[in-house]
């Protein structure tokens, strides 16, 4: 769920007859809509933005997540499982503060597709990272 901020009048993504008027603060749980409210200028988020995510070193049972964080953040950490339920958390190292950072999973099960996002958290606005996947070795 991301908290956005309405620069311009927009009409909800999933009830046609809602509509968000210039300077409304949400929470929006579809990211698809919030990613595409910011495409057209009409939101802008309130947390951090997530950029340039990777995933490196995947082995059997262990894989890196990476990303970039624009401000400073007082949460990080990538949730992930077999499904888009997720279901598994890992802190991100650090742990707060900007610019590159790392989560490291391990206990992996090999040969299995993980999904994951990223989730960070400024003050009270948390902003949630698309769903990724990869499967180990």
């Amino acid at each position: 769920m991301s908290r956005v901020v309405f620069l311009a009048d927009a009409q909800d993504s999933a009830t046609s007859t809602t509509y968000y008027g210039k300077d409304h603060q949400a929470d929006i749980a579809d990211e698809n809509f919030v990613r595409a409210l910011i495409a057209s200028g009409k939101a802008a988020l309130m947390g951090a933005a997530i950029r340039q995510v990777n995933v490196s070193g995947i082995t059997a049972t262990a894989a890196t997540i990476s990303f970039t964080v624009d401000q400073a953040c007082t949460g990080m950490k990538a949730d992930y499982g077999t499904s888009t339920a997720y279901g598994s958390s890992q802190a991100a190292t650090p742990a707060s503060g900007a610019g590159a950072i790392v989560v490291s999973l391990s206990g992996l099960t090999t040969g299995t597709t993980y999904h994951y996002r990223i989730s960070v958290t400024v003050g009270t606005y948390t902003t949630l990272s698309p769903d990724f996947t990869f499967r180990t070795s």
